[in-house]
């Protein structure tokens, strides 16, 4: 036999056997659709796109990815970032500002002034978030960013993803340090 006339002979064998013993389509288990989203580009290829927390991680995690050193500062990053955000958030003239709050300017350009490497890390937090839903999920991150020789800043973010469906990667769609 051919495979495809075999593989047709398995769907009608399995499928006789529920029309024959009366079984509704209501006594069928709800399977959720397979995510199929696309691979976001580098650098952002190993993120997940089907799962709302990874992608919330990285784009938190690309967003406080600075250097002061190498001259990697908010809008760097913020560009670095902008593969794993809604189009209408990364365009959002309003956001900015609220995002650096826990990084003043005089921080900053003493960070630059005196080469102070940075290291940044972001983890998921277990404080409570509203139910997600098919199309959105909101998490809280701690974001700790520990510059050498100098007191760790450690804030919280607060940031929701979505999508348009199960076909479509989670994006950044807000986000607020709280």
């Amino acid at each position: 036999m051919k495979p495809a006339l075999f593989a047709t002979t398995v769907v009608v064998g399995l499928a006789a056997p529920t029309a024959v013993s009366g079984c509704s389509t209501a006594d069928a288990p709800v399977v959720e659709p397979i995510c199929s989203a696309q691979a976001f580009p580098p650098p952002h290829s190993e993120v997940w796109p089907c799962s709302a927390s990874d992608v919330l991680r990285a784009a938190v995690s690309t967003l406080y990815q600075l250097d002061p050193v190498v001259g990697l500062d908010a809008r760097s990053m913020f560009e670095a970032a902008r593969p794993l955000m809604r189009a209408a958030y990364s365009t959002d003239t309003r956001v900015g500002a609220s995002l650096w709050s826990p990084i003043t300017v005089a921080v900053w350009q003493d960070w630059v002034e005196h080469h102070v490497p940075l290291r940044t890390e972001v983890r998921l937090t277990g404080d409570d978030h509203p139910p997600d839903t098919a199309t959105s999920s909101s998490r809280v991150l701690s974001v700790t960013l520990t510059p050498a020789d100098r007191t760790p800043i450690v804030f919280l973010v607060s940031a929701r993803s979505t999508r348009p469906g199960s076909e479509r990667a989670w994006l950044l769609a807000e986000m607020q340090v709280l």
